[in-house]
């Protein structure tokens, strides 16, 4: 069974591969932001859109260990900083809004009499 520790993680900044996921990233952030916060059903934005943040980041690290040197020390066969480029906008942007529906829906199952709608009252004509 192999383990990764961390004295074999590579980080190469002047790589193609990572420049193309960092600015991805960039990119992606104010898109999964934005549609977090007025998606939002909750009263608190502010958690849905750390939700969003952290997907957005999760992404961005699953993408830089997939494609990049991350973990294997080699880049990945055909990759290159343009296809990682816009790679990281999908997968952020998806990864964010995915984070932040779920993080919605954890808090609107916690404070479910805030958000559960009113029946509408029947008037009758006399």
């Amino acid at each position: 069974m192999a383990f990764i520790s961390l004295s074999t993680l590579t980080f190469n900044p002047t790589d193609g591969i990572f420049i193309g996921d960092v600015f991805g990233f960039i990119l992606a952030l104010p898109i999964s932001l934005f549609l977090a916060y007025w998606l939002s059903a909750v009263k608190n934005h502010v958690a849905v859109v750390i939700g969003a943040f952290v997907g957005v980041l999760l992404g961005f690290l699953i993408l830089l260990a997939w494609a990049g040197p991350l973990i294997t020390n080699t880049d990945m066969s055909g990759a290159n900083g343009g296809s990682v480029f816009f790679a990281a906008i999908l997968l952020c942007s998806i990864l964010g809004v995915v984070l932040a529906m779920t993080t919605d829906l954890l808090i609107a199952r916690r404070n479910k009499r805030d958000y559960v709608r009113q029946a509408a009252e029947v008037h009758e004509k006399p």
